[in-house]
Parts: C-alpha cells; structure tokens; sequence
C-alpha cells in the first residue's frame, strides 16, 4: 500500500478495540543510506515488542503478534519508499502506509492506533496564507510545509 485515502483513514479510526500497534518511522529513499532503513525498523519493532509485554492483556507470543510486519523487511520493500512510513497492527489486521511526510521514529501501543501524525496529509496541499490588513499596507504571506515532528 502506499496512499492513504479518507476511507482507509475510516477503517483505521474505527478498528476494533483491542492490542494496537502503531509505529512511524522516516525513511531514506536513495542512495547507499538505504540500508538504515532496516536497521531502524528492526529497533522499532524491538521497541514495540518491549511495550507489548507492558500492557495489560499482552498476546502470549508479542513476535508471532508483530510478524506481519516482520516480512516486510526485505531489501526490496526499501528500495521504494516515501519520505515516511506508518504501520498499524492490531489481531487479524496489517497495514502500512508510504508517506509523504518526514516522521519521527514513533511507536504506540494503546487500545486504538495513533493516527495524529497522519493529520497533515488531510489539510490538502499544506500550503498556509496570512492576510494581513492594515490601515497603511496589506500584505500576503505563503508557507509550505511537508515536515511533521509529532
């Protein structure tokens, strides 16, 4: 998968409650770097192994839980990738997302997935104006903006 539309952004927000993993990470698209990619989505899954053992109910075997996820990482899959990734596990439901947003290395396990770092690709273009008006001047401020950091 690699374009998040509203109606997937629907199934997300109404996923079943129950163990919930979401993990963001930014992601190099070229060059020899390519290779970090791996190195940090195996780190972050470790990290969501470790927080899966913290909650409440935790499945018996947190790897076999996270194995969808596990078998994306082959050299391939980073061969074409966006500037971030979003992967949502929950039982019986994989999903990962290509971004056009840098993300922070992020992982969540709560009783829904966290969608806020997904919020900036629903405003459009991210293009943001100011109008200024005043009794002398009127002035037209623009700013573009892909980054997220939260």
């Amino acid at each position: 998968m690699s374009f998040l539309s509203l109606e997937e952004l629907k199934e997300l927000v109404e996923q079943p409650q129950g163990l919930c993993v979401s993990i963001y990470m930014p992601t190099v698209q070229l060059g020899s770097e390519i290779q970090q990619n791996s190195v940090r989505f195996k780190n972050l899954i470790r990290q969501a192994e470790a927080e899966i053992g913290k909650y409440e109910s935790p499945p018996a075997n947190p790897e076999q839980f996270l194995q969808p996820a596990l078998e994306l990482d082959e050299d391939d899959f980073w061969q074409h990738q966006d500037a971030g990734l979003a992967l949502f596990i929950s039982e019986g439901f994989f999903r990962f997302y290509r971004v056009p947003l840098e993300m922070i290395e992020l992982v969540v396990v709560s009783d829904r997935f966290h969608l806020k770092p997904l919020i900036p690709l629903l405003s459009g273009d991210n293009r943001f104006y100011i109008l200024t008006l005043g009794q002398r001047d009127v002035r037209l401020f623009g700013r573009q903006s892909l980054r997220h950091n939260s």
